[in-house]
């Protein structure tokens, strides 16, 4: 649902459930989602064979970042003069050779209801609405080997947005993915399309960034896919121990409203 204020910002309600909750949902779309996928978790797990466990348009947003097909999923170690464009060395793993088939996008348009793709600029061929408006992300830096920006493709008729972002902060969360984006873009994004009591929806979740975002804002529900078994583990770990920092600040503001409640 979008629901326009008189300033012309357009805003999206999470689609209710029918009457019967999950059950009803999964009566109504003739599916039953399998008990075997939980929210709020990261699956190490192909996104193809994930998202064929849920009904349709199960998901209110899908917020993804799939392989280009660039041959970009290794970075050289660089150290330079000024810190802020050293690069930490990853590996070669041979996901970046090849774009999804067109077979994932319409997939992914089964089941969620509205789409941010980034890298949308490589695969216009296959998105229906390649028009609408587009996320740019501008890292705050020119001249360098890598793009100054970053394209995402939306399902969503609203105007484009820039949101400026060094990469630096790349730097200050710590990378465990060669093209890991900053937690900070995605609560950005999240801003600007989410409501609380939406389903997120992330098939190539690489380094968790989108997880932990959704996780930050609260009262948002995800599920993650990520395929390769190392940037799974080292991303589950980042993931867990964001949750738990939560829990540890929530349980000392609990304990200090209990303090200041005894005082009265």
């Amino acid at each position: 649902m979008c629901i326009t204020d008189r300033d012309g910002f357009h805003s999206f309600e999470p689609v209710p459930l029918p009457a019967g909750g999950a059950e009803g949902w999964e009566k109504e779309n003739g599916r039953r989602r399998s008990t075997l996928l939980e929210l709020n978790r990261l699956y190490n797990l192909d996104c193809m064979q994930g998202m064929k466990e849920f009904p349709d348009g199960f998901f209110d947003l899908a917020i993804v970042d799939p392989p280009y097909g660039i041959g970009i999923d290794g970075q050289r170690k660089r150290v330079c003069r000024n810190p802020k464009h050293n690069r930490k060395e990853h590996s070669r793993e041979g996901w970046d050779n090849e774009p999804p088939s067109e077979e994932y996008f319409r997939e992914l348009e089964r089941v969620s209801r509205n789409q941010i793709i980034w890298g949308g600029n490589y695969f216009v061929p296959v998105l229906k609405q390649a028009h609408k408006g587009w996320l740019v992300w501008d890292k705050g830096q020119r001249g360098l080997s890598m793009s100054d920006c970053e394209l995402a493709y939306t399902s969503f008729d609203t105007p484009t947005r820039i949101f400026t972002l060094n990469r630096v902060e790349l730097q200050i969360e710590g990378t465990i993915h060669p093209t890991q984006k900053p937690v900070k873009l995605y609560e950005w994004v999240l801003s600007l399309f989410a409501r609380k009591g939406m389903k997120i929806l992330d098939t190539h979740a690489g380094s968790a960034s989108s997880l932990i975002a959704c996780h930050r804002i609260g009262g948002l529900d995800y599920v993650g896919f990520e395929i390769n078994a190392k940037y799974f583990e080292a991303a589950n770990r980042r993931l867990e121990t964001e949750k738990a920092q939560i829990r540890l600040f929530d349980l000392l503001e609990e304990q200090e409203k209990a303090a200041q409640t005894k005082l009265f």
